[in-house]
């Protein structure tokens, strides 16, 4: 069961947006005010929704902190009038924007486009943490055929040639090669 925190002005709009969500897959907090929303261990929600504006604060710059302690899916509440200004300043932070009047079909929607973004957003994460390893791997290839190439006044080629030498015959990886040659165990 997924976790869902609702913030909005009224207790009475909270109960509108609470009974917009499935209660079989989804479980419901709400708050009426931002000190409420921030004094709960928002690290147990999937989804935060904030109705701009709430009681007590701005919810726009509430959405802007909660970025910052959470890596939930944050919706924003607002109405149509202020959509944009909101979609200027919440989508740097990856906010989901549903325009006033509420309807249970934009509030489910904006939570399966969530849920299908997390997915999406996984596979990029995982293929953008892939070629980071990878260029730091090249990086450290690089510096160590720069060590080769000075210690034993070879060409670039050659210095490529003996790690890959050095690499067949200790049957490790040109990478393993590169790090003990960085390191000063080999040559």
């Amino acid at each position: 069961m997924k976790n869902v925190l609702i913030a909005a002005k009224t207790t009475e709009a909270c109960k509108t947006l609470g009974s917009f969500i499935d209660s079989s897959e989804y479980e419901v907090t709400t708050a009426t005010d931002g000190v409420t929303v921030r004094s709960i261990d928002i690290a147990r929600f999937d989804f935060i929704f904030v109705s701009v504006p709430l009681e007590n604060e701005n919810g726009i710059s509430l959405l802007t902190d909660l970025r910052k302690l959470t890596d939930a899916h944050l919706i924003a509440i607002v109405r149509e009038d202020a959509a944009e200004a909101a979609l200027k300043r919440l989508a740097p932070i990856g906010a989901y924007i549903v325009t006033k009047p509420v309807f249970k079909g934009a509030l489910m929607q904006a939570i399966r486009f969530c849920e299908t973004h997390a997915g999406s957003e996984m596979v990029f994460r995982k293929r953008i943490a892939e070629l980071e390893k990878q260029a730091e791997q090249d990086k450290k290839l690089s510096r160590a055929k720069l060590i080769v190439m000075t210690k034993e006044n070879l060409s670039e080629a050659e210095a490529h040639r003996r790690i890959q030498k050095l690499s067949m015959d200790l049957r490790v990886s040109q990478y393993e090669v590169a790090d003990d040659i960085i390191n000063g165990l080999l040559i």
